[in-house]
């Protein structure tokens, strides 16, 4: 899979052109997990609990960065795309609710996992 498009800014001053993916820094899963605990709880409830909050972040972070995740859920459903992934999870977010899906669980999770390292070892739910 190739990286995700190139998107170019342009600064006002010096009329130049800069590589967006240059100013991504590349960030570690367990960073990802505290710069993003939302959008980490929202793919966990997005996966119907299938991935930890290692997990999860490790998806965001592999979209981020444009690679691709093996991931059992990922390669199934999104054809090893994970950034398809994190945008459903985003878009479908008010949608979040009820067994399996729930948000504040995963929230709970995810804050637990940045707070001790305590995580599921298999899926969230279980």
């Amino acid at each position: 899979m190739k990286g995700i498009s190139t998107k170019m800014m342009f600064r006002s001053k010096r009329k130049e052109v800069i590589d967006v993916h240059n100013l991504v820094k590349e960030l570690s899963v367990q960073e990802t997990m505290k710069r993003y605990p939302l959008i980490t709880a929202h793919i966990i409830s997005e996966s119907l609990g299938y991935a930890t909050p290692t997990r999860a972040a490790r998806i965001l972070k592999d979209a981020r960065e444009g690679r691709q995740n093996y991931c059992e859920w990922i390669d199934a459903c999104y054809n090893r795309n994970p950034l398809k992934a994190v945008q459903d999870a985003i878009i479908c977010r008010h949608n979040h609710s009820g067994y399996m899906a729930e948000f504040k669980v995963a929230k709970a999770l995810v804050e637990r996992a940045i707070k001790d390292g305590k995580e599921p070892e298999l899926a969230s739910w279980f």
